[in-house]
């Protein structure tokens, strides 16, 4: 055999420019205010189940408040990583290239092929339009 088709990684990474990062800011505030909306509805449910429960069974009772605990502190877990995103996309220097993610393309190799320059292929975004190509 003297050529296979491979399957390969593609990186893809973004140029940050004042339009991205005014994109993904807005993006990522309209997440924490969706993430901060939700906290509130929880803490209002805890607070009417256990006025509306207080007579049940406590055992039941603690079981779903804890439930909603744990839902609260998921919550919180993302508020906090949003509320980091935020600040690190506002100190991102302008022209830094990001990491998007990953996509896969199909690759022609044949014998003699150097292995790493066929297999780490990048793609660079600036403001939604390819402007590089790395192998």
């Amino acid at each position: 055999m003297e050529n296979i088709s491979l399957q390969c990684p593609v990186t893809i990474k973004v140029k940050v420019t004042e339009k991205f990062r005014n994109k993904m800011l807005e993006k990522m505030n309209k997440e924490l205010e969706e993430v901060n909306l939700k906290l509130s509805k929880i803490d209002i449910q805890r607070k009417k189940f256990i006025e509306e429960h207080e007579q049940d069974n406590p055992q039941q009772v603690a079981a779903i408040v804890q439930r909603m605990e744990v839902d609260k502190a998921k919550g919180l877990k993302v508020r906090d990583k949003l509320t980091q995103d935020i600040a690190d996309m506002k100190h991102l220097g302008l022209g830094a290239e990001i990491i998007q993610g990953t996509m896969h393309h199909i690759l022609n190799v044949k014998v003699g092929d150097k292995m790493p320059e066929v297999m780490n292929s990048e793609i660079v975004i600036e403001d939604g339009k390819i402007i590089e190509i790395r192998n």
